[in-house]
């Protein structure tokens, strides 16, 4: 599976790197690996509402929310899961 991130979401990734690489590693690494295999260990949820075609991967306190079809992966956004769903 392809990832793709949006401008958002590179952003949001670059400020997290800023302040602490081993967590924007990690998100990174952890994303990589879902794209790879997707049906295994993750902390996956369809999500509802206004995000009601995504999915949202847990790494940590941070949530990396994202669309999927059976080629690409696309990111949307990465945030702390205190502001994920805020928007």
């Amino acid at each position: 599976m392809e990832i793709k991130y949006s401008e958002k979401s590179i952003k949001q990734i670059t400020k997290i790197h800023k302040g602490d690489k081993k967590i924007a590693e990690k998100t990174l690494k952890t994303i990589e690996a879902y794209a790879k295999n997707p049906s295994g260990n993750f902390d996956i949820k369809v999500l509802k509402g206004k995000y009601g075609n995504f999915k949202r991967l847990r790494v940590g306190d941070f949530r990396v929310i994202f669309q999927e079809d059976k080629t690409d992966m696309l990111i949307y956004e990465i945030k702390h899961r205190k502001e994920a769903y805020n928007d």
